[in-house]
């Protein structure tokens, strides 16, 4: 969920330059909370998210009572901090946020500093986008599927490391789950994103890695990465020709993520009834659902608190008790 480079930077780009017209990133954050709407968006500008947050506010921001919307990226501490921002944003709900689901259970876990409490904060409106994560290599190894690399691991687990984008995710304990399901001796190796991910099993530098679809689309369709199986409890709309890690034995091998839309707690129903009735709008438009699903996205129509809440909370059910035992925390 970070930066694309080469070629599946070029839908991004695309994408980057026909939303703008209507997303514009506006400098003056002041300025910005007085006259406009605003959509967080926790990751750099260029990549996968940021794409899809712009696709999405230009679609949304002629239904917010009348104020433009514009995409305001805050990149940082593995999400938090723009989830902090939203936590300090004026209490008129002008500002929205676009965020993973898991880091807003995973966090109170694994930082003993959190400065905002994800249930009293914020209200998850609807979902937006399904995440899957998927595992990959160079498209030129040798291993095809997920019993080559469970083999190969086992002969030299020196030789066959699991790079993963970033730790304290949903993807980390994936990464985790899978090594321990898997019986073998592969470390986890964390990179500062996927896009050096990429780049690093682009160059046959490392042998495999795991980080979220949208990554390695690109790469996968110009057959330079080979996605070797996904996470989800089913294939990625993406993806289709690539088997879940439940099709090829590991049935409890099973985890994907949604963006989800957050606003203030305290935000008027008028409001939240707002934001969430305009991006409902935006992922029924078929040009909207059509690229996020070339993006790599799985496709939601937008669902109502009440599943929200529901889906959040069974991941966390499945989730906390693995965080926990493993015993990770947060710098």
């Amino acid at each position: 969920m970070t930066d694309m480079n080469s070629s599946a930077l070029r839908l991004s780009r695309r994408a980057f330059v026909a939303a703008s017209a209507g997303a514009l990133a506006v400098p003056n954050a002041a300025f910005a909370q007085q006259s406009v709407n605003r959509l967080l968006v926790p990751f750099p500008p260029g990549g996968p998210a940021d794409y899809m947050g712009r696709l999405l506010a230009e679609m949304m921001k002629d239904n917010l009572g009348g104020r433009p919307l514009i995409v305001d990226n805050r990149p940082g501490a593995g999400t938090r901090l723009a989830t902090e921002v939203l936590k300090n944003s004026p209490a008129d709900g002008t500002v929205a946020l676009l965020a993973p689901v898991d880091p807003m259970f995973i966090a109170p876990i694994i930082y003993n500093n959190l400065r905002y409490d994800p249930q009293a904060d914020f209200k998850a409106l609807t979902d937006v986008a399904g995440v899957q994560f998927g595992l990959v290599v160079n498209a030129s190894s040798p291993i095809k599927n997920v019993a080559d690399f469970v083999r190969a691991a086992k002969a030299s687990p020196k030789d066959n490391p699991i790079a993963i984008s970033s730790l304290g995710t949903l993807l980390h304990f994936l990464a985790a789950e899978f090594v321990s399901q898997a019986r073998i001796d592969s470390t986890l190796a964390p990179y500062r994103g996927g896009a050096a991910m990429a780049t690093e099993l682009l160059g046959n530098q490392v042998s495999a890695g795991m980080d979220a679809t949208t990554t390695f689309v690109e790469y996968h369709r110009a057959g330079k990465l080979r996605v070797i199986a996904v996470a989800g409890d089913k294939r990625a709309d993406a993806l289709p020709d690539v088997p879940t890690f439940a099709e090829q034995g590991f049935a409890n091998l099973v985890a994907s993520s949604r963006y989800l839309l957050y606003v203030r707690s305290n935000t008027s129903a008028q409001t939240q009834a707002m934001w969430a009735q305009a991006t409902r709008q935006a992922l029924a438009a078929p040009d909207v659902r059509e690229k996020l699903a070339r993006a790599g996205y799985d496709l939601v129509s937008g669902a109502s608190e009440q599943e929200v809440a529901k889906y959040s909370n069974a991941l966390a059910a499945r989730w906390v008790p693995v965080i926990k035992a493993s015993g990770f925390k947060g710098e």
